[in-house]
């Protein structure tokens, strides 16, 4: 059904673009260069292609909608923008360059106040520092993540939950609990003590459920 979602939105994004140009809606070319990267990152990602020829050309149309959202002051299209190029960098293999614009994204999520891009620019952001083994980084990135989706009740929160149960696993649960402890004044400042409170009930959910 998701598939069939992104397929419709590859297309109408499409003509949008289109239309948009034809007319000089610089304002609509934005909106349609940014959800049609998006829409093209997501699909790809979801029928698991992972060839980079299949993500260059949903970069190069999410780099010239972030060039457009930035010269029209457009936060909420420039968070999509950044989030979908760390994904998408993140799929080919360039670690580095993801984590550039999802912490660049995460910060213009913040400022559109859009929690859902919040949530999974940090879940991304997770990824991205576990491949590098930045592992204190991707706890910190993966707690925060886990937490503000679960918060909107998306499904996605169970994404950023797994790759921290299989880091606890790999480093061992005191160096888990200790890179938690280290991080705590950083994470309350984002989601509060309850917040952080929260984490190990919610890795504890995503464990029993799994079982």
């Amino acid at each position: 059904m998701q598939q069939q979602r992104y397929a419709e939105a590859i297309d109408y994004s499409q003509r949008a673009l289109i239309l948009s140009r034809q007319t000089g809606d610089r304002t609509g070319e934005a909106y349609a260069l940014v959800n049609l990267g998006y829409s093209e990152v997501m699909q790809a990602q979801q029928l698991e292609q992972l060839e980079p020829e299949t993500y260059e050309m949903a970069i190069n149309y999410l780099q010239q909608g972030l060039k457009l959202s930035e010269q029209l002051g457009d936060v909420q299209s420039k968070a999509l923008c950044l989030s979908s190029l760390g994904i998408a960098y993140l799929v080919i293999g360039e670690p580095q360059n993801a984590i550039k614009n999802l912490e660049e994204g995460f910060t213009a999520a913040q400022t559109s106040g859009d929690l859902y891009l919040q949530g999974l620019n940090l879940a991304t952001l997770a990824e991205a520092n576990y491949d590098l083994a930045n592992f204190d980084r991707a706890i910190y990135t993966g707690c925060l993540g886990m937490y503000l989706l679960n918060q909107i009740a998306s499904q996605e929160w169970q994404k950023p939950a797994r790759l921290l149960v299989i880091l606890q696993g790999q480093i061992g649960a005191e160096t888990f609990g200790n890179s938690l402890q280290q991080n705590r004044s950083k994470i309350i400042s984002v989601i509060g003590v309850d917040g952080y409170d929260y984490i190990p009930e919610l890795l504890e959910e995503y464990r029993r459920a799994g079982d």
